[in-house]
């Protein structure tokens, strides 16, 4: 027999489910689930200063580990801020758990005033795929799994559970024979195979890319959310054809990748809208709806034939007219395809080719560009001095604009940029729950400085709790380094390639967070 209370459960219902990280603030009525983590030291628990920062922490976490983390946050003012987290991870399908208490379950809905209590997950619905609330201690289990379960199917996204406190707090002695009755076996709650698309749209699609001479992969968020680059690349160099990435997958294909031809809608590449204009057929993978309707408006649909995708059907048609549609996941999507693909043309090998040479002149373009401009050099010699390992966060205006060209993945999966709701200030937390799902890597955050100050205050935490991120700021001129000492972390301006690199020396010898002013970088 095991005493258990109902943070027990949460906590042991998401161990065997491999969730091990967690991210929050201490609040009163939610010190069950903190003792529980506290009781097993397999699980992680990280406390920041803020609870938006705690649910971005918990996205880069997810985004970076291909797992989800919890968010941790109390009644009302807890689980409020944290509401603005939340939707970062929202707007970018990131798959997040998120959990609070609530007052009493007899003075809940409707409310009867009480000490810190709202009506918190109708707030939170907003910004969730799904949330519950949990009224009776033996279905926690089973409302945990549903939430993963939520979270991981289709296009994905973060999950958010409200438990009353009296139902946190509630104890029972549990048998092993009854805990197996309230808490199914690991993974018998959701699907988790591959979503394989209908065989006879599958070769209707495989007809199209056949016939193209000119056709065109828009690759978004989903290939990284699926671990869907190796399937990616593959397609495209079968087929062949040139790959567009949307800004929220800087990393779908490697920056070197023959096919790979820039960012949809950056600013700096005059080739991009040529190459729209000039396709016969665009095939997106990996893209989430609100991508689709940004590349679809970017392209002139009388003379180009389109391939929607979508691991959840009923998205399928919601473009409007389209010449085809596959549902399933973009790993069985590329797989299918490329296996049905009989060989290459001369004509698709061509014009990838040019679309390639293309993108590398504008590129070229934006290096002479960027000697003229502090930020531009700062981060191109950011960018030379990287390893092809190494992972970065991009926040800001500046940092998107001159790192999602200059700073290029070296590998997939090593670039972040939160575009669902193009905001700022998430570059900070997210680099620390990348290096929290990836210690061995050296992680950056390359944040604009009205970026870095929405949450500077985590400096404090990556400082307490280990977390060695390498913060690299441009823009407005401020005093980083000092700012940093104020903190107790190890800060440094610098104004040339050769001082940059003494810093990331240091860095790497110190073995804690460290903040690089690159304000008065000299172009």
């Amino acid at each position: 027999m095991q005493i258990l209370c109902g943070g027990d459960l949460v906590a042991m219902t998401l161990a065997q489910e491999g969730v091990d990280h967690y991210i929050g603030i201490l609040g009163g009525q939610i010190t069950p689930l903190f003792d529980a983590i506290g009781r097993d030291p397999a699980l992680r628990l990280v406390n920041p200063r803020n609870e938006a920062a705690a649910a971005m922490m918990a996205d880069g976490y997810a985004r970076a580990a291909h797992k989800p983390a919890v968010v941790i946050s109390t009644v009302g003012a807890g689980a409020i801020y944290s509401a603005a987290g939340t939707a970062n991870a929202w707007g970018d399908h990131v798959p997040i758990f998120s959990i609070s208490p609530q007052v009493q379950s007899w003075k809940m809905y409707p409310a009867q005033e009480s000490l810190q209590g709202c009506y918190q997950a109708d707030m939170l619905a907003g910004v969730t795929r799904w949330n519950c609330i949990t009224y009776n201690w033996k279905r926690i289990p089973s409302m945990v799994q549903r939430a993963l379960r939520e979270a991981l199917s289709g296009q994905r996204g973060p999950v958010h559970m409200d438990i009353p406190v009296d139902i946190f707090f509630e104890y029972h002695a549990v048998s092993g024979k009854k805990l197996r009755k309230i808490m199914p076996p690991p993974g018998s709650s959701r699907f988790s195979g591959n979503f394989l698309p209908d065989g006879g749209a599958a070769a209707g699609a495989v007809s199209m890319l056949e016939g193209a001479s000119r056709p065109l992969v828009v690759a978004g968020l989903s290939v990284l959310r699926e671990g869907a680059w190796d399937a990616l690349a593959s397609l495209a160099a079968r087929i062949p054809a040139p790959v567009a990435l949307t800004p929220a997958a800087l990393s779908a294909l490697g920056g070197d990748e023959r096919g790979y031809i820039g960012v949809l809608g950056h600013p700096a590449l005059e080739n991009l809208p040529g190459a729209l204009d000039e396709a016969d057929l665009l095939l997106m993978v990996g893209t989430v709806i609100g991508e689709q309707e940004e590349v679809v408006d970017m392209v002139d649909r009388s003379h180009m034939k389109i391939i929607q995708t979508s691991p959840e059907p009923e998205l399928l048609g919601s473009l409007g007219p389209v010449d085809a549609v596959l549902a399933g996941d973009a790993v069985s999507i590329a797989g299918v395809l490329e296996r049905g693909m009989s060989g290459e043309s001369s004509e698709r090998v061509g014009w990838t080719e040019a679309c390639r040479e293309g993108f590398e002149r504008d590129l070229e373009s934006v290096r002479a560009d960027a000697r003229g401009k502090s930020a531009g050099a700062a981060v191109n010699a950011l960018g030379e001095a990287m390893r092809k390992q190494d992972l970065m966060v991009l926040d800001g205006r500046e940092s998107f604009y001159w790192g999602s060209l200059l700073c290029p993945a070296g590998v997939s999966d090593s670039r972040y940029h939160s575009h669902g709701l193009k905001g700022i200030g998430y570059g900070l937390p997210m680099a620390m729950g990348i290096k929290l799902a990836r210690p061995r890597e050296r992680v950056f955050a390359l944040c604009d400085t009205e970026s870095l100050l929405q949450h500077v205050q985590e400096l404090d935490t990556a400082r307490r709790e280990g977390i060695n991120v390498i913060v690299c700021v441009v823009g407005e001129a401020f005093d980083w380094s000092g700012v940093a000492d104020g903190f107790g972390l190890p800060g440094t301006a610098v104004s040339g390639a050769a001082e940059l690199m003494v810093a990331l020396d240091r860095a790497e010898d110190d073995r804690t967070a460290m903040v690089i002013d690159m304000t008065r970088f000299e172009g």
